[in-house]
């Protein structure tokens, strides 16, 4: 029978890999040290939108090819400290924000085997929002250079500081699984940062022969604290001419957010298809949008082909009040514009598994940033936020490996 989730199927080589004790022994090991990685290089075709993977990252590549943006290395340890607990540590070295490359924890967390259908974790676990989430880092585990940034964006939360449950369980020829989880968590950002507080979530899977379902959903309280010139520019504004009202619906601790995702993947011998939409819904402090993406492959042997459509639009902005006063109203549609990351993409490209644990990957992307925003890009000019033009050709190429 196929593993619990088919979007696992490389992590179950990936897995053998990097938790399992490397070196030939009659007696097992209690003690597991692995790693993974990716050098990559991305450039665009225009030096004015820098793209970046991610938005924590303030900077990314133009015209020059730059390998700070996928590049990434990780090491893992395993403990055994009985035959129901265990303890597992992971540590990620890659660009953050501010252009910092410290290392980060990743994972912390003791597992606990409650029964043989239900594991219990507790400590730092990524935060399971997306279909790969616990991947986000180990690129090796995926068909693409990086998950698609329509979807991947929405929830820049990555790490969970808390507790979770996994109930696994075969239903005749189908296998479900449950993950049910809380915590906190919280994010740097360009001069300033964000928590997400009281998070509680579920997420489901269902697989049967080569196909998997899963679907999930969260609720959180939303803090942002924005830092930036602008921000600061625009808030001074805002209570000197008495739009307090509107300047607590742009930084602050009381927001309330939700997070909804839905995926599947079909992954016979040859044929891959993936799809995932994702929608972020909150009542200030950043915009609400939604995304989604859909890739289709083909396996020749050790190479592999596909194509990718994606999208992220804007469902909501920031704050829609008005002040009145033409300038204010100004900054503050300029506020929300930088917010704003909509944009559409095709991509094409291919993977190579040249070894049992090496893979390389090109990708070739168009992607059309907005309407009402630039996108994913990063530039310091304030028009082309506004007016971000486009379309914007992105090339990337990588190596994945885990050891």
């Amino acid at each position: 029978m196929r593993s619990i989730a088919a979007h696992r199927l490389h992590l179950g080589l990936v897995a053998s890999l990097l938790l399992t004790n490397a070196h030939a022994s009659d007696v097992p090991s209690p003690f597991s040290l692995s790693g993974f990685g990716t050098v990559g290089a991305v450039r665009t075709d225009k030096d004015n939108r820098m793209f970046r993977s991610s938005t924590e990252q303030v900077s990314g590549a133009g015209t020059d090819f730059d390998s700070s943006v996928d590049s990434v290395l990780g090491v893992q340890a395993s403990l055994i400290l009985s035959n129901a607990l265990d303890l597992t540590v992971q540590s990620v070295v890659r660009k953050g924000v501010a252009d910092s490359y410290s290392p980060q924890l990743t994972w912390g967390f003791l597992r606990f085997q409650a029964m043989p259908e239900i594991v219990v974790r507790a400590g730092r676990m990524r935060t399971p929002f997306f279909m790969y989430s616990d991947s986000l880092n180990l690129n090796y585990a995926t068909p693409w250079v990086r998950p698609p940034v329509e979807v991947y964006s929405l929830n820049p939360f990555a790490d969970l500081n808390g507790v979770d449950a996994l109930y696994r369980a075969p239903i005749g020829a189908t296998d479900l699984e449950l993950h049910v989880y809380g915590g906190q968590s919280s994010l740097d950002i360009r001069n300033g940062g964000g928590k997400l507080q009281a998070v509680r979530g579920v997420k489901a899977a269902l697989s049967i022969s080569s196909l998997t379902l899963q679907a999930g959903y969260a609720r959180s309280n939303l803090s942002i604290h924005w830092g930036d010139p602008m921000f600061t520019s625009l808030n001074n504004h805002l209570i000197a001419s008495g739009n307090d009202a509107i300047a607590r619906d742009l930084s602050g601790d009381d927001s309330k957010g939700t997070f909804l995702s839905a995926g599947f993947q079909y992954d016979s011998d040859r044929l891959l298809m993936i799809g995932e939409y994702a929608r972020r819904t909150v009542d200030r402090y950043t915009v609400s949008a939604a995304g989604w993406y859909f890739t289709a492959g083909y396996r020749f042997n050790s190479l592999t082909p596909y194509m990718t459509v994606a999208r992220q639009t804007q469902t909501a902005p920031v704050t829609t009040k008005q002040s009145g006063i033409a300038p204010i109203d100004s900054l503050l549609s300029l506020f929300n514009a930088m917010r704003n990351k909509s944009q559409d993409s095709m991509a094409i490209g291919a993977r190579w598994d040249v070894t049992r644990n090496v893979a390389i990957k090109t990708q070739l992307e168009r992607i059309h940033p907005g309407p009402g925003g630039l996108g994913i890009f990063v530039n310091d000019n304030f028009r082309d936020v506004v007016d971000p033009g486009g379309p914007v050709h992105v090339f990337s190429i990588s190596a994945d490996f885990v050891f």
